[in-house]
C-alpha cells in the first residue's frame, strides 16, 4: 500500500494584514490562514477624521491583527491564526473532527461606532510557491468553522436553499445595527475537519499491487478572514458604495 506524503508552507499577503499558520493532516499540507482589514470607502474619506476609525480582529480573546489610527500615524499589530490550535511542543497531530477552540471576534478599536462586515473565505491548494492553485474540485465544506450568536448577524445565504449553499468559498457576515467604540461581536468559535477527507479514496490495483490514493492528500485548507468598517456618517449610501448592498433591505440599518 502506498500513499504519497508531501508538506509545504505557504504564506499570502491580502490586502493589508497577513496571517499565516500551517498543520498538518493525513501527510498533507494544511495551511496558509490569514486576515485582512480594511475600513471605508474612498468614496466617503472627505466624510470622516481617519484618525478616529479602527477595527481588530481577535482569536480566543486575543488580537492577532488590528490597524488603528493614533495622533498622525497608522498603528498596527500583525500576528498568525491557528497558532496555539495544537500543542506543537508536545507533537500533538490534527484529529478529525475534533473541535478545536477558534474564537473569532470583531472589536471596535476605534474612536468612532461603526458598521461592520466579515467575510470568510474557504478552500484548498495544491502546489509550491508559484505553482500553487486552487483546487476548485475539492469541496470548502469540509473545512468547518462554527458560526455562533446568528441573531447578531445577517447571512444572505440564509436566503438561499441548500444547493446554491453547496460548496460556496465564501461566506459574508454583516453585523446588525451600529457596533459602538470600544465593543466586541463574536461570530465563530470552533473550527474541524471533517472526517470525509480521509474516506474519499481512489484504491488500484496493478501486478498484485494495492495503491490507495486520497483525493485531499498533498493539498493545503485556508481559512481567509477579511474584516471592514464603515462610518456610520450617510450610512447607507456609505455602505452601499463600500460593500455593493442596500443595507436597509438586508436589515443592517
Amino acid at each position: 500500500m502506498k500513499k504519497k506524503r508531501k508538506t509545504s508552507r505557504s504564506r499570502k499577503i491580502t490586502y493589508l494584514l497577513l496571517a499565516a499558520a500551517v498543520v498538518l493532516l493525513l501527510g498533507s499540507a494544511v495551511g496558509s490562514t490569514r486576515a485582512a482589514l480594511t475600513y471605508y470607502s474612498e468614496n466617503y474619506t472627505a466624510q470622516i477624521h481617519v484618525g478616529q476609525i479602527g477595527v481588530s480582529l481577535l482569536e480566543n480573546g486575543d488580537i492577532v491583527t488590528r490597524r488603528d489610527y493614533d495622533g498622525d500615524k497608522w498603528v498596527e499589530t500583525k500576528g498568525a491564526l491557528l497558532e496555539k490550535m495544537l500543542k506543537k511542543d508536545k507533537g500533538e497531530k490534527l484529529v478529525l473532527n475534533k473541535n478545536y477552540a477558534e474564537e473569532l471576534t470583531v472589536k471596535n478599536s476605534g474612536e468612532i461606532d461603526e458598521y461592520v462586515r466579515v467575510r470568510i473565505y474557504k478552500y484548498w491548494t495544491k502546489g509550491e510557491g508559484d505553482n500553487k492553485k486552487k483546487v476548485t474540485s475539492l469541496s470548502p465544506d469540509l473545512i468547518k468553522l462554527n458560526l455562533i450568536n446568528k441573531e447578531q448577524w445577517v447571512n444572505p445565504d440564509d436566503k438561499l436553499d441548500e444547493s446554491a449553499k453547496k460548496d460556496k468559498e465564501c461566506t459574508e457576515l454583516y453585523y446588525k445595527g451600529i457596533l459602538p467604540k470600544g465593543e466586541m461581536a463574536a461570530f465563530a468559535d470552533t473550527i474541524s475537519i471533517d472526517k470525509q477527507i480521509a474516506e474519499d479514496v481512489t484504491i488500484t490495483t496493478k501486478d498484485n499491487i494495492i495503491t490507495t490514493t486520497y483525493k485531499y492528500d498533498g493539498v493545503e485548507f485556508h481559512l481567509d478572514v477579511e474584516v471592514d468598517a464603515v462610518q456610520t456618517h450617510n450610512a447607507q449610501d456609505a455602505i452601499m458604495s463600500a460593500w455593493g448592498v442596500d443595507a436597509a433591505a438586508l436589515g443592517i440599518l
